[in-house]
């Protein structure tokens, strides 16, 4: 509360002192047309003292602009501003009355709008540091709030503290009891201990007696037991000899086993191969004349194309995006680059069965998900422009699930993506995309087809 007292006085004061200076720059303003007016004895206004007033009014303009008149004062200024323009105007038509006039009312202006700056600089700097005052009382009461609750928590520590060394003064006396019955109860067994100490020697001689013997016992069941060590070593050593022997008649046996192994194999592999030959060959054949036969079905383009450099580097830039966001899996920002009507022309060829289908955009979303999902590595790709369109041709590869191992060439999937992508509006988007799915065939040509 004092603070915001203090803002207010503050700011009283220097409303005060504003009003004051004003008043006194008006005054300054309108004595030079009161003595111009009622001396009549002036005769005419010589240029030069126009010029002196006129180069006081623009010092003072600079003088303001210096104290940033021009942010904290700048209707007041542009009035000098103006009036210094109108008073040069006056000299130029010969108006020595009306120069004097704007001259002067140029040079007040100004003044005032340099002690309105100050001024209005004066009360930033003075709410800046009430500000920050307030600011350190709110964190000195928040101090304050957290030493409460600390010295809070000490009470409840203290508390808690009493209370535990009452319990352990308690426990500390139920300890003091309990060793002092302890202490008693071993009094009197050391005394009983010191009664039966004679019946314990006794007891012990005749115990001494008995280790005696009983270690004559003992050396002559060691010599026993030395005697059976001998005869097991002895039968180790026969069991280790035959453990031998058998375990070169297994190596032998298994070498032999191998060796049929190989052979049988090989018979087989042999066979194998030659099969796998001729199928792998018999796919390859039918991929190419698929490829040759799916050329001739392709459209015929014009070969031709209406838009310029830029907009083609445009269109590369776009599809560019639309095949990092595939390969980052980010399925619907890549999805966001066609149009709501697109279309896709999907041709699968599977064991010399080709199998065509036109997808809308629902059904194009699910069979993006699945091929995106999947683990595909791009082969090649190329751009080409024709008509009003942007054509980008993609093609990947992976391992076929089908796919066989042995030495011989794998199988493997590929799939070539063409998109065509145009302006609508001032945006691009595709429109149209064609698949080519091959599936369980020779990487040969068909990946550059």
């Amino acid at each position: 509360m004092k603070a915001l007292r203090d803002r207010s006085i503050g700011k009283q004061s220097l409303l005060r002192t504003w009003k004051k200076n004003r008043l006194y720059h008006i005054w300054l303003c309108l004595l030079p047309m009161f003595l111009i007016a009622c001396s009549g004895s002036l005769g005419k206004i010589h240029l030069e003292d126009v010029n002196t007033i006129i180069a006081q009014s623009e010092t003072a303009i600079e003088q303001a602009h210096l104290a940033n008149a021009q942010y904290l004062a700048s209707d007041t200024l542009q009035q000098a501003e103006h009036a210094l323009a109108s008073a040069k105007e006056a000299v130029g038509a010969k108006d020595g009355l009306g120069a004097m006039h704007l001259a002067y009312n140029a040079l007040t202006q100004a003044q005032i709008a340099e002690q309105e700056a100050m001024y209005k600089s004066q009360g930033n700097g003075l709410n800046a540091i009430i500000k920050h005052k307030e600011a350190k009382i709110v964190a000195l009461e928040a101090d304050l709030g957290t030493a409460d609750k600390a010295l809070e928590e000490s009470r409840t520590d203290v508390k808690q503290l009493d209370m535990q060394k009452e319990q352990l003064q308690a426990d500390m006396d139920q300890k003091l009891q309990e060793a002092e019955q302890a202490h008693r109860k071993i009094f009197q067994d050391y005394n009983r201990i010191k009664t039966d100490h004679g019946y314990l020697q006794s007891k012990l001689d005749t115990t001494q007696t008995e280790l005696r013997q009983a270690q004559s016992r003992a050396e002559e069941h060691e010599h026993q037991i030395d005697q059976l060590r001998r005869e097991l070593a002895d039968a180790q050593s026969s069991v280790e000899r035959a453990h031998k022997v058998a375990a070169e008649a297994q190596t032998q046996a298994t070498a032999q086993a191998q060796r049929y192994s190989k052979h049988i194999e090989q018979l087989d592999q042999s066979n194998v191969l030659k099969q796998r030959g001729d199928m792998l060959a018999r796919k390859k054949q039918e991929a190419k004349a698929y490829v040759q036969q799916q050329r001739r079905k392709q459209a015929i383009r014009t070969n031709s194309t209406s838009l310029t450099s830029e907009q083609i580097a445009s269109g590369r830039a776009f599809i560019s995006g639309w095949a990092l966001a595939r390969s980052a899996k980010d399925i619907n920002q890549h999805l966001s680059r066609y149009t709501q009507d697109a279309t896709l022309y999907q041709t699968v060829i599977r064991a010399s069965n080709e199998e065509q289908t036109h997808l809308n955009r629902l059904q194009m979303v699910d069979a993006l998900k699945r091929m995106v999902d999947a683990e595909w590595q791009k082969t090649d790709s190329k751009f080409d422009a024709d008509g009003e369109s942007v054509i980008a041709t993609y093609r990947f590869s992976r391992l076929s699930r089908n796919a066989v191992s042995g030495g011989i060439p794998a199988l493997h999937d590929l799939w070539t993506r063409e998109v065509w992508v145009r302006q609508v509006g001032a945006e691009w988007k595709i429109f149209r995309e064609s698949w080519r799915i091959y599936e369980a065939v020779p990487r040969y040509g068909v990946a550059a087809n």
